[in-house]
């Protein structure tokens, strides 16, 4: 099985060059070992390559991954006409072992310290969304201008890209799984519409019309956290809008969020942020918290 391209959401994609070729005759894909990845995107024809042992055809506006390190080559029938592009890059290599396999859940925006620590898994092959030949083509040209940081403005463009290619492949393999995802979502307004009360799975699950346990092992396959640990971090994610937002102090926050123990509270808090709320508190300027705290 070909191995896939993993990115981590705390280190971009190191460009060496981004090109664009035709072919007027009969062409063969290079037979060769690379030390660095290759994206390839057909814009217009096809193209024939085969990495190891599988064979691939990629037709226009359909791209494909070529994994540094396996042995990949083409027959002679890739037709005249074909146009493409294609971008070689390196990944840096993961530092920490505890990456997780799934990125932050949409409604929990705020920053914690292992907001980065995710892998973004890259589809092998499929079909680029419209405006993927616009923005390679930007991209290209990019290259060839001189000026500062010309590599590293590059490689950004190219992470973004990236980015975008496997948002769109991902929502395409939600929309083709179904359930696991919908329901992950359904959890989600759920437990978002009652986020000051205590979290109560017969309820979830009556809501719902499902056993608990299958909807919990649904959702955990979904997200990579269990409903518990969502619901923490929504209550968590709320906190932070109320300390950065509002003027109540942080023992009023604990109890409007169904904390009835503001040390508990904290504890938790500092646990996912990396430090209590009331340190968190300080980066932001709020005349009328302080003064309520001083009474």
């Amino acid at each position: 099985m070909n191995p896939a391209i993993i990115l981590t959401a705390d280190r971009f994609p190191l460009v060496r060059d981004i090109g664009w070729n035709r072919t007027d005759s009969l062409y063969s894909h290079p037979d060769r070992v690379l030390e660095y990845h290759v994206f390839l995107y057909v814009s217009r024809g096809s193209m024939q390559v085969i990495e190891e042992d599988t064979a691939f055809v990629v037709r226009e506006r359909e791209f494909l991954f070529l994994h540094k390190g396996l042995h990949h080559w083409g027959l002679p029938s890739t037709p005249a006409g074909t146009e493409w592009y294609w971008i070689h890059f390196n990944t840096v290599p993961e530092e920490q072992a505890d990456y997780k396999e799934h990125p932050p859940l949409p409604r929990i925006e705020y920053y914690a310290p292992d907001h980065y620590r995710y892998r973004i898994s890259l589809p092998k092959y499929g079909t680029a969304e419209p405006g993927t030949e616009e923005r390679l083509a930007s991209m290209f040209t990019g290259l060839q201008e001189a000026g500062s940081h010309r590599m590293t403005r590059a490689s950004l463009s190219v992470y973004s890209f990236l980015l975008d290619l496997h948002t769109s492949a991902s929502r395409s393999a939600n929309g083709a799984m179904g359930s696991g995802a919908r329901l992950a979502e359904r959890v989600m307004a759920y437990l978002t519409a009652r986020i000051e009360e205590p979290f109560d799975g017969a309820k979830l699950a009556a809501h719902l019309s499902m056993n608990y346990s299958y909807v919990s092992s649904s959702f955990s396959k979904a997200t990579g956290q269990s409903i518990i640990e969502a619901h923490t971090r929504l209550k968590l994610n709320e906190a932070v809008k109320l300390i950065r937002h509002s003027t109540l102090n942080i023992a009023e926050i604990s109890e409007r969020l169904g904390y009835q123990n503001p040390f508990y509270f904290s504890r938790v808090f500092k646990k996912t942020f990396g430090e209590p709320p009331s340190a968190y508190a300080r980066q932001f300027y709020q005349p009328q918290r302080q003064e309520k705290d001083r009474e």
